[in-house]
């Protein structure tokens, strides 16, 4: 297919993926600030890393380092908003919805640009799109163009398994160096390239290195820039062991963390949950055994490596959601098939409307159903990062007791401290290195919040200046501001 005639469709996808994005992500332009406290860490960092900190060794966080160097092409577009963000979670939704244009041509569905909002707005409009600018989310079209890679093999799709191999190493890479709990769709479509390696007499080795390959070349700009910082140490213990052995709450079992993704798939994600489970049960009876198989294995292979490890947080099914255009495929499928079965027919000429409905759908129903539009309402004077900023007017400040909540964005501020804000970590040097600072006076502000309208704790030669409440999603916090005594000592 010529450009010419390509064009229309990726127009309507960018258009769908700025509608979808400027209504659902807190990084959109219509909204205040992103307030959810790991966006403005990854921004935190990324930030950083522009004025010459390293991850890991000089700001402590335990997520991968490719999302950093993510975020920080997104402050190099703005250090002080997150309009950057914002490009970057709106090109990874139009990646995902070209991803899935391809996936419906594969699955014998052409000319239904229509369905593709409709996709995004049960995606990105569900609970489990919660605040935006996850890891999550950014994954997506990584994870999708694995399962596709995937679908092709285990349907026997005419294509060189040598290549597939290789670009499915360089996905795998790219994930493995942002979260490594999405790995599980890729063993899926590593079994199905192997299967059909040897269906064809293929070199199952040379595939398998062609994989390894990929992967480390996926690599290479991960561990040349921390081995340019010495800072190769710090990735592995952080990142791989801090973040396998000291992360999450308290591990109850396998069957417990089980149950719990269960749960929060179908309370979190529930129309994109049901598209999943109705594929499950269709791709047999539509696609053979082989495409059974491979859907099947490949949702129970994701979701064991997204939940098995501990507790669940409400933005991890969004994860799954990888598997909702196959789902709608098959979905369209069946209809497709009894409505040939009773000589039922869309007219051409409907198209462009079916597209400009749908689109309009996809606004309407997201602005409707996304719980994050609440946001909306406020401007940046009535947020406390801003009018604490105001205050702070160039001092040095610590984030104390609680994630990153946007404070040192809203100061337009690098922090200067190690652990400069505290996660999910059961890391005791965390605690430990926050008192310290704290007791030595070393920065002249330090914000902290509480649940409760007084502080938790009053820090000694600090003074209370100001004390705001909002709302964070479900929950109302107050925030308080101290300030370093002019007499204390430093």
């Amino acid at each position: 297919m010529s450009i010419k005639k390509r064009m229309p469709g990726a127009v309507f996808i960018l258009l769908t993926a700025f509608v979808t994005m400027l209504i659902c992500t807190k990084s959109s332009p219509l909204y205040p600030l992103n307030d959810w406290v790991d966006a403005n860490t990854y921004l935190t960092i990324g930030s950083g890393m522009l004025r010459g900190k390293v991850p890991y060794r000089d700001l402590y966080e335990q997520k991968g380092p490719l999302l950093y160097m993510l975020h920080a092409a997104a402050a190099f577009i703005s250090d002080s908003s997150f309009w950057g963000v914002f490009l970057i979670e709106m090109a990874a939704c139009a990646l995902f919805l070209t991803e899935t244009k391809l996936l419906m041509g594969l699955c014998g569905i052409k000319g239904r640009l229509w369905v593709l909002p409709l996709i995004a707005m049960a995606v990105y409009s569900s609970e489990a799109f919660c605040h935006g600018d996850s890891a999550e989310e950014l994954c997506l079209p990584l994870t999708l163009g694995a399962y596709i890679i995937g679908y092709k093999a285990a349907e026997g799709i005419a294509g060189v398994n040598s290549r597939r191999a290789f670009v499915l190493g360089l996905l795998a890479g790219a994930v493995i160096w942002v979260k490594l709990t999405f790995i599980g769709v890729f063993a899926a479509a590593l079994a199905a390239i192997l299967v059909d390696c040897r269906r064809k007499h293929e070199d199952i080795i040379r595939c398998g290195a062609l994989i390894v390959l990929g992967a480390f070349a996926a690599s290479v700009p991960v561990l040349l820039y921390f081995l340019i910082n010495n800072a190769l140490d710090d990735l592995f213990a952080v990142y791989f062991y801090d973040n396998l052995f000291r992360y999450g709450g308290e591990d109850r079992g396998l069957l417990h963390n089980i149950a719990d993704g269960w749960n929060f798939s179908r309370i979190f994600m529930t129309v994109p949950f049901c598209i999943i489970c109705a594929g499950l049960l269709l791709m047999p009876f539509l696609k053979g055994r082989r495409g059974g198989v491979y859907y099947t294995a490949a949702v129970l292979l994701m979701f064991g490596t997204v939940f098995c490890g501990h507790g669940s947080y409400q933005y991890y099914p969004l994860a799954m959601a990888v598997f909702v255009p196959q789902g709608v495929c098959l979905i369209l499928n069946a209809a497709q098939k009894l409505l040939r079965d009773r000589g039922a027919a869309v007219p051409k000429y409907a198209g462009a409307f079916l597209c400009a409905a749908a689109l309009a759908a996809d606004g309407l129903l997201s602005y409707r159903l996304s719980r994050n539009v609440y946001l909306m309402k406020y401007k940046k004077s009535d947020l406390p990062q801003y009018s604490f900023a105001e205050m702070i007017d160039g001092g040095t400040l610590l984030n104390y007791g609680f994630i990153d909540g946007g404070f040192y964005l809203a100061a337009g501020e690098v922090p200067e401290y190690r652990y400069f804000c505290r996660n999910n970590m059961s890391v005791p040097e965390m605690t430990a290195a926050q008192e310290h600072y704290v007791s030595s006076h070393m920065p002249e502000y330090i914000v902290t919040r509480s649940t409760e309208k007084t502080p938790e704790r009053i820090f000694d030669g600090y003074t209370l200046i100001a004390t705001q409440g909002l709302s964070y999603y479900n929950k109302y916090f107050y925030y308080f501001l101290f300030r370093l005594n002019e007499n204390s000592d430093r």
